[in-house]
């Protein structure tokens, strides 16, 4: 039996190849599934045009992977297409570089005239000056997560979520099981192997095999428009750097992302300031995006890994590292997986299993790349049918599905509180459903947590009509509602 830490795209894609192998497998998770980087990301699919240059090997495996997910997870794919648009000046040498590593990687790339780029993406800066077409796509990463937890699930897999791994044991030398702390205690797990999938906590989880692992952090502030304003996902052709992409996800456009290497896994705040110049950097595309109803903030961390820790940042690759602690003379039976991306999540799982399974001393290959992941068989229906979320029109009967799900699953699951208001007008009605079909406790605290991480995103971008929002949404949950009176004298 395989233990892999980590609950995210990366640890879920371990887990699926290998439970496709036939080896069982239980995936423990400190929080909820998708909590890290894996729920904090653009939803960019790759084509793999973004590192045709800096990073040809991310290239090839975004592309190969690319059309690996259409085929396997076609209802966590938007085909939006995408474009890569020149704005600035003094890019030729670069321009010809990206052209000839498309070519290299095997990226399709059709140039389309100024005069139809300009008309297929509205707003688009009228002085672009080179356009070209490629496959990149929106992935939906909750519900890609979803879909693997299902089916994951359904073959045996167990995910053991709010549980924290609080040691490794081992029998001369070799992985014997695991230690982990739940709400309910502490409780030993017997494994085989683990596998160390932490994306950012990659470092402080090889300590527990007694390794030092240096991760090359960074965080990236994204901002989420509230309306579609572009169909298809840009690109600026340029040197990689801040501000360079927008994708249109769902009702809303995303705009990212910053660089800034940090040493905490934890993401940090957002703030105005980056807010501000994020923004900035995205109107050398879109000249009027300062006039687009800006939603919120939220920023993620990208667990990059380089093997000596000294290359900078901006030249850290974006593929991914396979350690077998063991034949490095650690721990055996110990493995890590570390950097890559959500476009190759799967080419990640598919890699450590080989190395897990070997381990095992078995021979199965992976099937992982041509497995359809198919959706969860339909819910009963519920007879209720009254609105909780306008913004996202979220109905009674789908919270009711997730009653016995963490509150933080119905938001992502649903999407509830997750449209314009951000919960201004839902969130008090999601928890008085909870508390009236549950005998949970803590649903006023599950309120006040919501209202806390939406505040969170969109304080940073308060200005204009979201200064007026913010004002609007603490006088109807302290004023009208007395959340906070309340919730004090329940305490």
């Amino acid at each position: 039996m395989v233990v892999v830490i980590g609950g995210g795209c990366t640890g879920l894609g371990v887990a699926w190849d290998l439970i496709l192998r036939g080896v069982p497998v239980t995936v423990v998770e400190a929080r909820e599934l998708g909590s890290g980087t894996s729920g904090r990301f653009h939803g960019l699919l790759h084509s793999g045009g973004r590192y045709a240059v800096t990073d040809p090997v991310s290239a090839k495996q975004c592309r190969q992977e690319n059309e690996v997910l259409r085929r396997i997870a076609p209802s966590a794919v938007e085909s939006v297409g995408g474009y890569f648009v020149s704005v600035d000046d003094g890019v030729e040498s670069y321009m010809r570089d990206w052209i000839a590593g498309t070519q290299s990687a095997g990226i399709p790339v059709t140039e389309v005239s100024v005069e139809t780029a300009i008309r297929r993406l509205p707003g688009l800066n009228p002085r672009v000056q080179r356009a070209f077409a490629v496959a990149d796509a929106v992935l939906k990463g909750f519900e890609l997560l979803d879909l693997l937890r299902v089916n994951g699930e359904r073959r045996g897999v167990t995910i053991l979520t709010e549980t924290r791994v609080t040691q490794v044991q081992t029998v001369n030398g070799q992985v014997s099981g695991i230690s982990v702390r739940t709400k309910d205690g502490e409780r030993r797990i017997p494994c085989d192997a683990v596998v160390n999938a932490a994306g950012p906590w990659a470092g402080q989880v090889a300590q527990l095999f007694g390794e030092r692992v240096q991760m090359e952090l960074s965080s990236g502030l994204m901002l989420i428009y509230s309306n579609r304003m572009v169909p298809s996902v840009v690109n600026r052709l340029a040197p990689p750097g801040d501000g360079d992409i927008v994708v249109p996800h769902g009702r809303t456009v995303i705009l990212g992302t910053t660089e800034v290497p940090q040493v905490d896994p934890e993401p940090p705040e957002p703030t105005r300031e980056s807010a501000e110049y994020l923004q900035s950097l995205g109107q050398a595309m879109f000249p009027e995006m300062n006039r687009w109803r800006i939603l919120r903030a939220f920023v993620g961390v990208r667990p990059l890994f380089e093997g000596n820790g000294v290359v900078p940042q901006s030249r850290v690759s974006r593929d991914f590292t396979v350690v077998d602690h063991g034949r490095q003379g650690g721990l055996q039976g110990a493995f890590s997986v570390m950097g890559g991306k959500w476009t190759t999540f799967r080419l990640m799982g598919e890699r450590t299993a080989d190395v897990v399974v070997e381990y095992l001393h078995q021979s199965s290959p992976s099937i992982s790349a041509h497995t359809v992941l198919e959706p969860d068989a339909p819910r009963e229906k519920h007879s209720a049918s009254s609105t909780i979320c306008e913004c996202e029109r979220v109905s009674e009967a789908q919270l009711l599905d997730q009653m016995a799900e963490p509150f933080d699953n119905w938001r992502t699951r649903t999407w509830f509180a997750m449209g314009p208001c951000q919960g201004t007008m839902c969130a008090h009605r999601a928890v008085s459903l909870r508390m009236q079909y549950t005998d949970v406790e803590g649903g006023l605290d599950e309120l006040t947590n919501l209202r806390r991480e939406r505040e969170r995103g969109v304080r940073p971008v308060a200005w204009g009509t979201n200064a007026r929002e913010l004002a609007l949404t603490e006088a109807l949950s302290c004023q009208t509602l007395a959340e906070g009176v309340a919730h004090d004298h329940l305490r």
